[in-house]
């Protein structure tokens, strides 16, 4: 019964589709059945029955060769939407035999295994693409073979149980551009030059409220930097039209920000996110979750 239930166990856990040798294979013993029923060759009914029984231990043979094999993650890059990213696994083979012409892959990538020894792992490295920020669970990895013969592709399916945290994607004006055109963002005002539209989202304390009296249209006090401060402050809502949009912005600035070792602050109706006092992952990790 022991063996009974760990044969069943193997049955369901490999998945197998046929090839186009499956349907030669048949052929052939459909072919040779009648070739011996109609002349009573014994040879013939031999080589027929050599033939299907060739097939069946093929079949046994492949699927213990996917049997209890196991995978788990090692590393996973940083994950943004809509954006290739990579992650590498370990396949270990537990028992004492060898297992061979392995092809391993998810939706979007797939990599070859020749041979991996008894009790042995290999790393495998796998890309994906998340088609939207937040949590999200690495796809589960097929492992296929053609082994021994062809006439069958079997395989199974293992859930790698990994969850990871997709940031929004990075995409938007460039962090020099914002830089140029906005330089009141940022610096210490010193001498009062002027006037400017006022832009969405920035500090009530910079609306020039004579001009807003005369014509009642909202400007913004421009000042002189005395000098270029070390922090950039970015406005949510004049960061684009809409919030995946303003948070693809936010997501790019933080990234060049950190690449060009500048501080920065986030300004959200509700809150403030600092550099300073937040780690890189803990903001764009905020950015992941925001709203919902």
């Amino acid at each position: 019964m022991k063996y009974l239930a760990t044969f069943i166990r193997i049955v369901r856990s490999i998945h197998t589709r046929p090839t186009k040798y499956f349907f030669m294979v048949v052929l052939g013993i459909v072919g040779l059945f009648f070739l011996a029923y109609m002349h009573n060759y014994n040879i013939v009914y031999l080589i027929m029955f050599f033939v299907f029984a060739l097939a069946g231990a093929s079949s046994i043979i492949g699927r213990l060769n996917l049997y209890e094999l196991e995978a788990s993650v090692l590393t996973a890059q940083n994950f943004f939407a809509n954006t290739v990213s990579s992650y590498t696994l370990s396949l270990y083979n537990p028992t004492p035999r060898e297992r061979y012409a392995l092809e391993c892959s998810n939706a979007e990538s797939s990599l070859t295994v020749d041979l991996l020894g008894a009790q042995q792992s290999k790393s495998l490295t796998l890309s994906c693409t998340p088609s939207r920020r937040g949590p999200f669970f690495l796809p589960s990895l097929q492992i296929g073979s053609y082994f021994p013969l062809p006439h069958e592709l079997l395989y199974r399916r293992l859930d790698l149980s990994y969850e990871a945290l997709v940031y929004p994607e990075p995409k938007g004006e460039p962090l020099e551009s914002f830089r140029a055109k906005n330089r009141s963002f940022f610096g210490e005002h010193d001498d009062f030059e002027g006037i400017r539209s006022f832009i969405e989202g920035e500090s009530p304390a910079l609306i020039h409220w004579p001009s807003y009296a005369k014509n009642g249209e909202l400007m913004a006090k421009e000042f002189v930097l005395l000098e270029e401060s070390e922090t950039l402050h970015f406005y949510f809502q004049a960061c684009g039209k809409d919030d995946e949009q303003r948070l693809s912005q936010l997501c790019l600035w933080a990234l060049e920000c950190r690449a060009k070792g500048i501080g920065y602050s986030i300004h959200f109706p509700s809150q403030v996110l600092s550099s300073r006092q937040r780690s890189h992952h803990e903001i764009l990790s905020f950015l992941a979750g925001y709203a919902l």
